[in-house]
């Protein structure tokens, strides 16, 4: 009698299926990544829905954290649980979105200058504005210029800024007020001469 036949293999918890999936498809097989997908789908769309403006974005953003899962699977070293190394990669997908639909902060003011010094009768002081805001903007230190990017482009409210890039709200929001301080006080700058 074979005694392998007589055990009964006990049932895998969701966790040991979870991990089996894991390990095949980080094998190439892609039936046990599309069953993770299936069970991973619903969450990562509703994560993605909530932080992104149109159905559209959503669907684009989620076939792109799929497709990098599956080329980052490989390197997947289980230090973190699966759900959460996958919902990273879509906090960074998000942000590649945002940055991809972000236009300069010179770009969307110009028009609004333009005007302004259209009513002065001056063409050139809006060309010498938006150069100068233009070199303000590109010494903000990075972390500042990226949450103004976040705020004034992708129109993203401060908490969402801070869950997106994954920082501390009070941190963001001083770099917020600071890179506005600084642009202020560059304008003044500006101004004066």
């Amino acid at each position: 009698m074979n005694l392998w036949r007589t055990i009964r293999r006990r049932p895998q918890s969701g966790e040991e299926a979870e991990a089996d999936l894991i390990a095949a498809a980080q094998r190439g097989d892609q039936r046990a990544f599309d069953s993770l997908v299936r069970t991973h789908r619903p969450l990562v769309r509703g994560f993605l829905a909530r932080r992104l403006d149109n159905a559209e974005a959503v669907d684009d953003i989620l076939q792109e954290t799929w497709m990098a899962a599956w080329t980052k699977l490989p390197e997947y070293t289980h230090r973190a649980r699966f759900k959460a190394w996958l919902f990273g990669i879509a906090v960074h997908k998000i942000g590649d979105h945002h940055r991809a639909r972000a236009k300069s902060i010179a770009e969307q003011i110009t028009p609004e200058i333009e005007r302004t010094m259209t009513t002065q009768n001056d063409p050139y002081a809006a060309v010498d504005l938006k150069d100068a805001l233009n070199s303000i903007l590109s010494q903000l230190p990075a972390a500042q210029r990226e949450v103004i990017e976040l705020y004034y482009y992708a129109g993203l409210t401060l908490p969402e800024i801070a869950e997106t890039l994954k920082r501390n709200q009070n941190t963001v929001k001083y770099q917020f007020y600071r890179a506005h301080g600084i642009v202020e006080s560059g304008l003044n700058l500006v101004n004066a001469l």
